[in-house]
């Protein structure tokens, strides 16, 4: 049979042709305004003459967008492209996780394995740690990062895998139960990236050179900073001063691969790991099904967490993602799987780079159309005049049923709302006992019991409610403050620190502690105040600081409390 040929008149051609140039050229139109949207929108945020950013957006497989913003070395003046290498910090997990995913994979480990098997220097808990348990962040270990600070190690020091584990080791007791609940610990990852050592005879830097970079051609990445791998184009961190002047911070220089962070990448790079998911190209045909398996607790709920990465929902999209963030770095990946579209910022400062990549997803995917679920309605913006007056019978500290407790206070006319560890938050009044905190729609009430005086306080977030009850406080004098002088000791830290009282203040004496939040917590001579809360209860700058008693009522040592990242660490007088 003869083919037969079609023979389009030159008019017809011509038409053709213009059609498809006008299809050509609209497409790049379009392509060139949201490149000149993303533009404007990163150019907001980052001034050219300081630390800067480096963004790169892909759109189903293809690079639509890539470029620098401002300067990755303030000395040098040396600007930011897209081959500059940053350290990503904690999205370094995903990498670590990979790594044992593609262990279990291969049969060489198991996720229910007890990590004593591996890491015998772990003390035995109330139930056992599995690996699994460290990879959703399920484990209850202490964070090593407030346990460094405690124990007195400067930021900018590095710690050899030695010391980091024997500190981690020491801890006699977890925040909860393995699987009982999650809590983000640093600790967790750093114990993976030791078990792939132990069970490769490399360390989680090499394997995943070995397994990962080399085969996807990550060049320019490695487990921590490699000139050698960046050419010397590294974004060096900067931090502001409180002049609002920029100024390079100390880099822990370190060659030693730990699995919480550290992997120093461009966004090129990881361009290339982000496409990985779509191809398959790393480990067989279950690895990327186990990296996006999200963790459960004992009681079965399904967490958010999966193989170092965030399972989440933006306006009806799936979203993969993860941040990492440091004195000086932040760092995020942003994912929707179903539209194959993907975002990477990596920043040399304090710039948010989680809601810099939404905002970009907005810019180029048009989703806040296929929003299904209403926002939160906004608190009421009503403000009253109220005399402060009022606000002494409103002060005071106040304690949930879970254990979460409330301080009130007043300053320079104004009433605060504090919890412990973090910074005092203005409430402002919509009556005389309602206030409002509006961006984060809280709206706080204060009940009176049957004679008037102020027993508990009502929060009302997100159609969410909570009471938390007034306790009985009352000052100390200073005979009682007296009793709490002497030195403690904490054997899990291998520290030991001194209490004292001074003019109607108690002080707590760790000299190698440095007093980072500056608030509320230090005399003008600098000493730092153990501020008392109720009984014998006192806070500090990173939680409360508890006195135990014996049955003769005698002080025999105190307990740290920071919040869900350390629970009862404790000190015991000597």
């Amino acid at each position: 049979m003869s083919k037969t040929s079609i023979h389009l008149p030159a008019w017809a051609l011509a038409l053709l042709g213009a059609v498809m140039l006008c299809a050509i050229t609209c497409d790049a139109r379009a392509s060139d305004a949201i490149e000149d949207k993303i533009d404007n929108l990163v150019g907001r945020k980052v001034k050219p003459d300081g630390p800067g950013c480096a963004v790169l957006v892909v759109d189903d497989g293809r690079i639509m967008f890539k470029r620098g913003y401002g300067i990755a070395n303030m000395d040098t003046g040396r600007p930011i492209t897209s081959t500059t290498a940053f350290n990503i910090e904690s999205v370094t997990k995903q990498f670590t996780a990979a790594c044992i995913a593609l262990l279990v994979e291969k049969g060489e480990i198991s996720l229910n394995d007890d990590i004593r098997k591996y890491v015998p220097e772990m003390p035995q808990y109330q139930g056992p740690i599995q690996i699994k348990h460290l990879i959703h962040h399920t484990s209850g270990m202490r964070d090593f990062a407030i346990l460094s600070f405690l124990k007195g190690i400067p930021p900018e020091v590095a710690c050899s895998e030695r010391e980091l584990l024997d500190l981690i080791s020491r801890q006699k007791q977890l925040n909860f139960g393995p699987g009982d609940h999650q809590k983000y610990s640093n600790s967790g990852y750093f114990l993976l990236g030791i078990i792939v050592r132990r069970v490769t005879g490399m360390s989680v830097g090499e394997y995943a050179e070995k397994e990962i970079f080399a085969p996807l051609g990550m060049t320019h990445t490695a487990y921590h900073y490699d000139p050698a791998r960046t050419a010397g184009n590294l974004a060096v961190p900067h931090i502001c001063d409180p002049e609002g002047k920029y100024h390079a911070h100390p880099m822990i220089v370190d060659t030693n691969d730990y699995g919480y962070g550290g992997i120093h990448t461009t966004v090129e790079d990881l361009y290339l790991w982000d496409q990985s998911f779509f191809r398959n190209q790393i480990g067989g045909e279950s690895f990327s099904t186990l990296m996006l398996t999200r963790g459960t607790t004992n009681k079965g709920d399904t967490l958010n967490y999966a193989f170092g990465l965030d399972i989440g929902n933006y306006m009806g999209l799936r979203t993969v993602s993860h941040g990492g963030g440091s004195p000086g770095y932040n760092a995020f990946i942003l994912r929707f799987p179903e539209r194959k579209f993907s975002v990477i910022c990596l920043a040399n400062h304090a710039i948010n780079t989680g809601r810099l990549c939404y905002e970009i997803a907005d810019l180029c995917l048009d989703i806040h159309k296929e929003k299904t679920e209403p926002a939160p309605a906004p608190v009421a913006q009503t403000v009253a005049e109220v005399d402060p007056a009022v606000y002494p019978g409103l002060e005071g500290v106040y304690r949930m049923d879970d254990g979460t407790t409330l301080i009130i206070s007043a300053t320079d006319n104004r009433l605060f709302l504090q919890e412990p560890g973090a910074r005092p938050i203005e409430l402002e009044p919509k009556s005389a006992t309602e206030y409002v905190i509006k961006w984060i729609n809280l709206e706080v009430s204060f009940v009176p019991d049957e004679g008037g005086a102020i027993s508990k306080l009502v929060c009302h977030q997100n159609g969410h409610e909570g009471i938390a009850r007034r306790l009985d406080r009352r000052s100390l004098s200073s005979d009682q403050l007296l009793e709490y002088e002497g030195q403690y000791y904490s054997d899990e830290l291998n520290v030991t620190f001194g209490v004292y009282a001074n003019q109607d203040q108690l002080y707590l004496k760790a000299p190698r502690v440095p007093d980072v939040f500056q608030f509320n917590f230090s005399d003008p001579d600098g000493q730092n105040i153990l501020k008392h809360m109720v009984n014998d209860e006192f806070m500090r700058c990173y939680g409360t600081i508890g006195f135990s008693r014996d049955d003769n009522g005698k002080i025999t040592g105190f307990s740290i409390n920071a919040g869900g990242n350390l629970k009862d660490l404790r000190f015991s007088r000597l």
